[in-house]
């Protein structure tokens, strides 16, 4: 097995938190690690008497919600009107709404743990980006902060047995998407996130089992590279700016790809899977500015499907589809832990300083330290299924229930 001699130093990095004050502008928030700063305002007791606002989604949907400055976006299918889908904007500082701008949309088969609402939206000073599909047709669209369009670009045929999942992302001016699919008009594309015109593409072969993973994205020299992961396109990493390829690795993964890549220095993991299950996963060596890899070794034991985990402290932190969480070491693949969590699980980890947060499916969640042995701080119910991703914003846990959006907040400050 070949081992970069850079390995050593670069497991000592651990994922640029986010700080408090910035902004959660996209699925797992900056560059899609599920890391922010250490807050004393974040409470690991998730209780009444530490809940600043909590609002009516008036709807249903799986997709995480965004945040730049005060301004909080989500989309939602109405439970009155559940032929539409909506955008809607609250201020974060207190839930209240500010606008909600709706869609006609043509009802579609999914699975039925999917929702019309479960791709998340990107954000950036001016804009926010959403793309969703009706089970034929996908478009990928821009409403300005006041919720009025912008911009609207169809991506022309989606197929999938399973409906949307896939989110955007952003590199700079760069609003990435990937729409690989069963058809035959698959791809990934770079839009200008100005005007929604075409910087590049990206074609792909038809997919025999649609991915719906949201890439990575991570700085390389003078640009950025966006990290990919599928079923029958394995790994590969595409120059921001010029849709170019930077690398590319076969992982020979035989099931559906849900959760997106980890990082941890150097090193890469993604896994598989199918039947509630994660069935196969890959860790490779990339350094950033690479052109080749290197597949360093596999996780078998206890693995995930739909939940991403995270890569920090050198340690990769995990929780599977049935709630049960595990740490590695980065290094050697050895696994260091494993502890009942949660009972079933969809929504991806967050890591909080040295805290790492989990969500239920049922509504209970698990706040834990990120360590090489198990150490528990807190667990407990919310009332109310959880699908989604929760966010850190502005110093606070937001968390989106099956009925609700919760922001936890303990102290005086806003």
């Amino acid at each position: 097995m070949k081992t970069l001699p850079s390995l050593t130093a670069a497991l000592l990095i651990v994922a640029s938190p986010l700080a408090y004050g910035e902004d959660w502008t996209r699925f797992r928030g900056p560059e899609g690690s599920g890391v922010a700063a250490a807050s004393g305002s974040i409470p690991t007791e998730l209780s009444k008497g530490n809940t600043r606002w909590e609002i009516d989604l008036k709807g249903g949907g799986h997709s995480s919600p965004v945040t730049f400055g005060d301004k909080l976006f989500y989309t939602v299918t109405p439970a009155k009107a559940p032929e539409h889908r909506e955008v809607v904007c609250v201020q974060v500082s207190d839930g209240e709404e500010l606008w909600r701008t709706r869609f006609g949309f043509n009802k579609y088969k999914m699975h039925q743990f999917n929702s019309p609402s479960s791709t998340s939206p990107t954000a950036d000073a001016e804009r926010v980006y959403v793309w969703w599909n009706d089970g034929k047709e996908s478009e990928v669209f821009a409403l300005d902060h006041a919720g009025k369009e912008v911009w609207k670009k169809a991506l022309g045929k989606f197929e999938s047995s399973h409906g949307g999942g896939s989110s955007v992302a952003l590199a700079d001016d760069v609003l990435i998407v990937q729409k690989e699919n069963l058809s035959d008009d698959s791809f990934i594309v770079g839009l200008d996130s100005k005007t929604g015109k075409e910087r590049w593409k990206k074609n792909l072969p038809a997919e025999l089992k649609t991915p719906y993973t949201t890439p990575v994205i991570r700085e390389i020299e003078s640009s950025k590279e966006a990290i990919f992961v599928s079923t029958d396109n394995g790994f590969f990493s595409i120059d921001t700016k010029t849709g170019k390829d930077r690398w590319t690795f076969d992982c020979k993964f035989e099931h559906r790809v849900v959760a997106s890549p980890v990082i941890s220095g150097n090193s890469i993991l993604a896994y598989c899977g199918g039947g509630g299950g994660g069935k196969d996963s890959i860790v490779i060596d990339a350094a950033p500015g690479a052109t080749e890899v290197t597949e360093r070794y596999r996780l078998r034991r206890t693995l995930p499907y739909v939940p991403t985990g995270l890569g920090i402290k050198g340690r990769w932190f995990l929780v599977n589809d049935g709630g049960v969480g595990t740490c590695y070491d980065v290094a050697s693949g050895n696994q260091l832990w494993h502890e009942r969590l949660v009972g079933k699980c969809f929504a991806s980890l967050i890591a909080v300083g040295n805290h790492i947060y989990v969500f239920g499916r049922d509504g209970d969640y698990h706040i834990y330290e990120a360590a090489d042995m198990f150490k528990s701080i807190t667990k407990g119910e919310l009332g109310a299924g959880i699908h989604a991703t929760p966010i850190i914003a502005e110093g606070k846990l937001i968390v989106r229930t099956d009925e609700k959006l919760l922001c936890f907040h303990k102290g005086t400050d806003a």
